[in-house]
């Protein structure tokens, strides 16, 4: 009533629009200029297109687009402020589509205030092209020396990471102001060039520019990329030495406690949060979760969520990404379906943490889901990082033909090397070798140059698919063509491909003449071919230093063990038994995961626990007398011999991954593919079976365990008995 009453007594009450927040009362004020026959002035249209096209609101900005379309020559202020409003909001394209109507209609060109308004609408855009643009014709109308524009023009290249035109850009500017070299410092800390960022800080110092906030809070995000907490020590003082008081400064303050978080340096995080009082933000917040889930404090990060009053999507994927990290994957989907069920739609980071905790449980029907519905036509189908999720999610899920079909989909300019190698790395798993060799080459002929995460790809899925001679070739073009120094994880490739297609002493040769010490990783692999090979004579050497390495690792005694078991050296194999039994080692239990109408399902070695464990012991039996009719016989060389061979049958029975195969036999649809991930080799008797099965029930099966994919179909298996 009071704002009616006071409108009412003054026409003159255009004032107000500097007070008035709302968009009712600007609508009061608008109505009472059209009583007081103030509407058709051309000051009083300007403020009130200002006002409501800057209000922040989707009904302002409309409002103010009815008003500039009554207006038959809007001046140059009018379109500049349209689009500056349209640059601000959820439609920055509306801003070039009026920019193009105003120089196509010719009333007025376009000025230094124009153009700021345009490259931070270009700058919210998927694609660089219209940046590119806008960029052609501030060189025509001569502003490209303008300092605004030319700090909106770093702005827009550093936000696309093409720094390189950024920072020339930068250098060619005669004169340098605050915004410019905040924007190249923050710009380089985005793209992960923390040097470059410091280097020019140091300039920014030399040149006597004074930093702000903004340019710490840049600095403290280059430290959290160098992983450098002494540099951030430094940069924390630098503070305290340039600005006169942080203490109400909250945006700067969530800096540095996400810096001391992400650099592992939890306590002293924790010391700057605790200064934040009541005024803490979320981000700050977000930050401490981390940093403590990183920590390997998950259920204190937990608390720490639980204890938020509010919590954004930042927040949530904090949490989410704890877990993920953590390797509690159950518990990241779980939170995120609790996040969904209250309406707040994830972002990219949170779709990769989820993705990423889809393809280790594989979830697959999670997983697709997040595709079609957050990625495949929306604006996250040009993030090249969600893309690489995307397809490792459904290679880890066993759906490789959809992850090459997604390959197959990107465009050139998002095939990075981060692209290339993930589905060169699903290829791997899958054993698909001539496959992953034509994409490397698809890799080279783009002009990419393969790095050192390429070759471990590469050349495992060469292991994988017994091209010996191709995989040698490939890992002596790695220094001698690409100047790459091979590491032990090349060099380990190398011993696992020799030694699964019995080239024992060969690889044996190469892990003598390795110009480092060899880790467990390729003792194991060795030790594991001489197990598939029968050589005993190698074998002993690399089961000793394997249990040198790993002395209270299970699995390693009973791959030796087994190994001088099938060799008939019972009393050797029974002294390795000894000294796990003596030291209480335990092999590690095996489990097997999968998934039904988006839950998942575990299984543990000879648990009857499950919900559906009636049911499932009678599939049991089912799987057993077919298995029987059709002449499977159990093979229980792998068992331990001091139970009778009855005793081995019934445990080889109940391996988790035929719990799992028979609770999928009984609810996956008839037409779905039974997917199933296991934490350990699938042992030959297993494989065996799940061959007959496909056959007996008419079923494809899918089984990851920790050395590749298996593919069972029409009794047979993808990776030709040989894993």
């Amino acid at each position: 009533m009071m704002w009616k009453r006071f409108l009412l007594e003054n026409p003159s009450s255009l004032c107000l629009l500097e007070s008035c927040k709302s968009f009712k009362q600007g609508l009061q004020i608008h109505a009472q200029t059209i009583v007081n026959g103030l509407h058709h002035q051309i000051f009083s249209i300007s403020r009130l297109i200002s006002f409501f096209s800057l209000l922040g609101s989707k009904d302002g900005l409309d409002h103010s687009r009815l008003l500039f379309s009554q207006i038959d020559c809007p001046n140059l202020f009018m379109w500049n402020t349209m689009i500056r409003g349209y640059s601000r909001s959820d439609n920055p394209r509306e801003a070039i589509v009026l920019y193009m109507s105003m120089i196509a209609k010719g009333i007025a060109p376009p000025n230094n205030f124009t153009f700021p308004f345009l490259l931070n609408s270009c700058a919210r855009l998927s694609s660089l092209e219209p940046g590119h643009e806008v960029h052609s014709h501030i060189i025509k109308h001569g502003f490209e020396s303008d300092l605004f524009v030319r700090n909106a023009l770093i702005h827009l290249y550093s936000v696309f990471g093409n720094l390189n035109l950024a920072r020339t850009l930068f250098d060619e500017s005669l004169v340098r102001d605050l915004v410019s070299y905040n924007t190249m410092i923050k710009g380089y800390a985005e793209v992960n060039q923390p040097e470059s960022a410091l280097c020019l800080f140091g300039e920014m110092q030399n040149s006597g520019i004074l930093p702000d906030e903004f340019t710490f809070v840049a600095l403290f995000s280059v430290c959290s990329v160098l992983n450098e907490p002494n540099v951030g020590k430094q940069i924390h003082a630098q503070v305290y030495k340039n600005l006169s008081s942080i203490d109400s400064n909250i945006l700067l303050k969530s800096a540095i406690v996400d810096m001391y978080a992400k650099c592992g340096l939890i306590n002293i995080a924790e010391r700057v949060f605790s200064t934040m009082g009541t005024s803490k933000s979320a981000a700050a917040w977000s930050s401490m979760v981390c940093g403590y889930a990183r920590c390997g404090e998950i259920n204190v990060a937990r608390k720490l969520f639980n204890h938020m009053h509010e919590r954004d999507v930042i927040s949530w994927t904090a949490m989410i990404s704890g877990y993920s990290q953590a390797g509690q994957c159950s518990e990241a989907l779980e939170l995120f379906k609790e996040m969904e069920a209250l309406g707040i739609k994830p972002d990219e980071v949170t779709l990769v943490a989820v993705l990423s905790a889809c393809a280790r449980l594989g979830a697959f029907d999670l997983g697709k889901r997040l595709y079609h519905q957050y990625i495949e036509n929306g604006v996250f189908n040009q993030n090249t990082i969600l893309t690489a999720a995307v397809m490792d999610m459904y290679a880890k899920c066993g759906s490789i033909d959809s992850a090459l079909e997604i390959f197959r989909r990107v465009g050139k300019n998002m095939k990075t090397g981060f692209v290339f190698n993930s589905m060169i790395a699903g290829l791997a798993q899958h054993g698909l070798g001539e496959t992953a060799i034509t994409v490397f080459r698809e890799l080279i002929s783009t002009g990419l140059k393969p790095d050192e995460v390429t070759f471990v790809g590469v050349l495992c899925a060469c292991g994988h698919s017994g091209l010996v001679e191709e995989g040698k070739k490939l890992f002596e073009s790695m220094f001698n063509a690409y100047g790459i120094k091979p590491q032990m994880e090349h060099y380990g490739c190398m011993v696992d491909l020799l030694g699964r297609y019995g080239c024992l002493e060969e690889a044996y040769d190469l892990v003598q003449k390795m110009p480092f010490e060899a880790n467990s990783v390729i003792w194991r692999a060795l030790l594991s071919a001489c197990r598939t090979h029968g050589n005993v004579k190698i074998g002993e050497i690399a089961g000793q230093k394997l249990l040198e390495m790993e002395a209270r690792h299970g699995a390693r005694y009973v791959l030796l063990s087994n190994i001088l078991a099938d060799a008939n050296q019972w009393e050797e194999a029974r002294q390795v038994r000894k000294v796990m039994e003596d030291h209480g080692i335990r092999k590690p239990p095996g489990w097997s995961y999968i998934e039904l109408g988006g839950a998942i399902h575990r299984f543990v070695a000879s648990d009857k626990s499950h919900p559906q464990g009636k049911e499932i012991e009678l599939m049991l039996k089912d799987m057993a007398m077919r298995l029987k009719s059709a002449g499977y016989v159990p093979n229980t060389a792998q068992v331990m011999f001091d139970i009778d061979e009855e005793e081995k049958e019934s445990v080889v029975s109940y391996h988790s991954e035929k719990l799992a195969l028979a609770f999928g036999l009984m609810y996956c649809s008839p037409t779905d593919t039974i997917r199933i991930v296991k934490n350990l080799r699938i042992c030959a008797d297993c494989h065996k079976a799940f061959k007959l099965v496909s056959e007996i029930y008419g079923r494809e099966i899918t089984v990851r365990d920790t050395m590749r994919f298996h593919h069972f179909r029409n009794g047979s298996c993808s990776c030709l008995d040989f894993w």
